[in-house]
């Protein structure tokens, strides 16, 4: 198939893994407006060309009669992807899936028409709507952003307006969502889908920045496989499953976030799953997290998808915990070094952006990260001892 073409729409970082994997069968082409983006030279073809313009890429799919579109950790790119699967009848969701897994407005909407379990919520578009928030703290996001951009606890009527005004200038729609706190410990699904069949990859274990601050919820690191008794892994599949559906997922990966409450009723033990949102595309730094636990290779099963070929069954053992640690801080810094020093062998993929101390700012979002690297870590191991920063 190497006479074949294949689109990536994105350069950076995060899509870098998926470009070199589409580069074994395929004359690959990337899309991104940044001339110096990662990728740039790692593509057959680069396109220096927004991912968000829609028209002039599909021009190009037409053009070099593409075999396949995909992005990766990426809602615009997965907008545009779908948009031009959709066209082409290549192997992508609808683009009506695309937005509603992409704005979290409309994605409210699927939750409620499908009862799926979710935050309470308001619709900000306008000042005037604050007056309906009486009751803190409670979270407020941009509804068609990722990355944790602008998503921030809001403690009292004093910061609300100023931090919906925040949201709304990151916001592409202009539309801001206002949630209530959910509780319970956060997980991630990886899943893949083809012809409308899911199967779950994994389930992650998300670790938030700790505090009572306005931004407390900052990923710093994943451990793939979560460490979950059997009962919670087959409760969680089974709401999986039917929120995939709701949806109307098809085709490719999808990156699906939950909070996962332990209820007793009656001295029995229950569950409650809540969704906090839905992407239909891989989300960042998992298909590593998925290789070194699992040996899957989420990414070809994504292009497989995007071909619209049938998919084995995954492997559900995993041999290996795989934890990604963001770089934040002049603390996370340190650790990292002293982990290189100490156990090398242990760090089996890393990216590293900063050069020295200095250059340590405080971070609100992932785009801030300093760096970020990869352990694996035995199943005899825990990994709590590399989760905590003061073991060493």
């Amino acid at each position: 198939m190497k006479n074949k073409h294949f689109f990536i729409i994105g350069g950076g970082d995060l899509q870098a893994d998926l470009v070199l994997s589409a580069k074994k069968d395929f004359i690959t082409h990337v899309f991104d407006y940044n001339e110096n983006c990662s990728c740039k030279n790692l593509a057959d073809y680069f396109h220096p060309i927004s991912i968000a313009d829609k028209e002039k890429i599909l021009q190009l799919a037409i053009k070099f009669n593409i075999a396949g579109i995909a992005t990766a950790a990426t809602e615009l790119g997965n907008l545009t992807a779908c948009y031009i699967g959709e066209k082409l009848n290549l192997g992508t969701n609808s683009y009506e899936c695309a937005k509603n897994t992409t704005d979290k407005s409309l994605m409210k909407k699927v939750f409620e028409k499908n009862n799926i379990n979710h935050a309470k919520y308001f619709i900000l578009k306008d000042e005037k709507d604050l007056e309906q928030i009486t009751e803190f703290p409670i979270i407020i996001k941009p509804s068609d952003r990722s990355a944790g951009r602008g998503v921030v606890k809001v403690f009292d009527k004093e910061n609300l307006k100023k931090r919906y005004y925040e949201a709304k200038d990151l916001s592409y729609n202009k539309i801001v969502l206002a949630e209530e706190v959910l509780k319970g410990k956060q997980f991630s699904i990886e899943t893949i889908s083809s012809y409308g069949k899911h199967q779950i990859i994994a389930i992650t274990e998300e670790y938030l920045r700790e505090g009572e601050f306005a931004d407390d919820f900052l990923e710093t690191q994943h451990l793939v496989p979560a460490r979950i008794s059997k009962e919670e892994k087959r409760f969680i599949k089974n709401e999986i499953i039917k929120i995939l559906n709701a949806f109307n997922v098809k085709f490719g990966a999808s990156h699906i976030e939950i909070k996962l409450e332990n209820l007793f009723y009656n001295n029995k033990q229950e569950y409650k799953v809540s969704l906090i949102e839905i992407a239909t595309r891989i989300g960042g730094w998992r298909d590593v997290l998925v290789y070194h636990s699992y040996g899957i290779d989420y990414l070809q099963l994504l292009i497989q998808s995007s071909l619209k070929q049938e998919l084995k069954k995954v492997n559900t053992k995993a041999e290996n915990f795989c934890l990604v640690k963001m770089i934040f801080t002049k603390e996370d810094y340190e650790f990292y070094k002293k982990l290189k020093t100490l156990k090398p062998q242990m760090i089996v993929k890393e990216r590293i952006f900063i050069k020295n101390d200095e250059e340590f700012s405080y971070s609100s979002s992932l785009m801030d990260s300093k760096g970020y690297y990869y352990l694996k870590i035995s199943k005899d191991d825990d990994p709590e001892d590399y989760i905590s920063l003061n073991h060493l």
